[in-house]
């Protein structure tokens, strides 16, 4: 009896999931921050390793990377070479308030599938599953990107959980920066005309940055706390530090903003005669979803759901994933957590990322990416079709 690619995609993440539960649990559960993900990582590739794929470890730079490598026994050559994306990381005093924990094995989930059906059907090509670290602060995967980790993919994948789901997801941009403003110890009392606040420069440019938002477009935001503003309330303070973020809709959008969130930084420096430094950390690129591969995965999804899927940018939020979309075809499948419209980053977010619910829906959204992932590997007509909107996905988008 023949049995279909999908049937063997459902079947083989249908018996992992058992394992992939206890996965998940084990890194919801011990909560790591950026570039700290080692259980997590040593799990997933323990588990990965122990059924025998090619595993490489601390990939790159960051050492809690790592690639595993499936190539069918047909060879890679005339077949495409398809990656999966692993997010690792939990947020500073949330836990797991993103589910990353359900992202990762997400990944697993869908390498494993795509092996057994490039297997069992005699399918070229190669399949890899990245562990992608540091999502919540510094961009792993943009760091993976430069250092040409993902080189030679055709196609990039990955899942997250939100409060719905699509497969057309228009990310925000968003850039990171530290502002650094250095002034002149003195004593508060004392001789305060002898000092230079920089603690004060600090404060007039989040209160210069409020104003400023009442100018700003709808998509744009702007948002920051002060990490340094001094030590003792009777010294002048010489030293203050801010951590800022900015976000666009749009790519193009980035320099203008930025240009004025700089003039604001600046202009405190000025009003209270400090010099100041800005360092920019990251900068996510707004994600560009393939509306082709976006649009079956939502069919597949409805199927589950019975309900539309999301549109327009309601989900917000930004995504070094991003970055990957610009160089490469792509799709960041979101799925919906529980129903229950809890929003991410908070801890009732987190809670229901280990409940047995959110596990169905991301086994469920697995299997319905890997499918759109199958589909690119055996009809070429509809992977030629993926490959043209590729280069209309700008185009297909309403920018208004």
């Amino acid at each position: 009896m023949l049995v279909s690619v999908d049937q063997i995609i459902a079947d083989t993440i249908g018996k992992a999931s058992a394992d992939l539960r206890a996965l998940s649990l084990a890194i919801h559960d011990h909560p790591e921050t950026a570039l700290k993900e080692a259980k997590a990582s040593k799990a997933i590739c323990d588990y990965l390793a122990q059924r025998g794929f090619q595993i490489t470890r601390q990939a790159g730079s960051l050492p809690t990377a790592f690639v595993s490598t499936y190539t069918s026994p047909k060879g890679a050559h005339n077949g495409l070479y398809i990656g999966f994306c692993a997010e690792l990381d939990a947020l500073p005093g949330i836990g797991h308030g993103c589910g990353h924990n359900l992202i990762a094995i997400s990944g697993v989930a869908m390498f494993l599938a795509l092996a057994a059906a490039m297997e069992a059907c005699g399918l070229p090509g190669t399949v890899k599953l990245y562990g992608t670290p540091a999502e919540e602060a510094i961009g792993g995967k943009i760091i993976m990107l430069k250092e040409g980790l993902f080189q030679g993919c055709d196609l990039l994948m990955m899942l997250h959980p939100a409060s719905g789901y699509t497969g057309q997801w228009h990310s925000q941009c968003c850039v990171s920066v530290t502002v650094e403003y250095f002034g002149k110890a003195s004593h508060a009392a004392m001789a305060p005309w002898d000092g230079i606040n920089a603690g004060s420069a600090a404060t007039i440019a989040l209160q210069s940055m409020g104003v400023l938002r009442e100018q700003l477009r709808p998509d744009w935001r702007t948002h920051g706390i002060i990490t340094h503003g001094g030590q003792a309330a009777n010294v002048i303070p010489a030293y203050s530090r801010i951590e800022y973020t900015y976000r666009t809709g749009w790519e193009e959008d980035i320099g203008v903003l930025r240009e004025r969130v700089h003039n604001v930084f600046a202009s405190a420096a000025l009003a209270t005669g400090c010099t100041h430094k800005i360092t920019e950390e990251f900068a996510y690129l707004d994600n560009l979803d393939n509306p082709v591969l976006g649009r079956l995965y939502e069919d597949l999804m409805q199927e589950e759901y019975r309900v539309p899927p999301v549109r327009g940018d309601g989900l917000g939020g930004s995504t070094d994933f991003g970055n990957l979309s610009k160089e490469f075809i792509s799709l960041h499948g979101m799925f919906d957590l529980d129903g229950s419209g809890v929003p991410n980053h908070t801890l009732e977010f987190a809670a229901r990322a280990r409940s047995e619910i959110a596990h169905e829906r991301v086994l469920f959204a697995a299997k319905s990416c890997a499918k759109v992932a199958a589909k690119c590997l055996v009809d070429a007509e509809f992977w030629s079709n993926v490959k043209k909107a590729k280069r209309a996905t700008r185009n297909q988008i309403n920018h208004s």
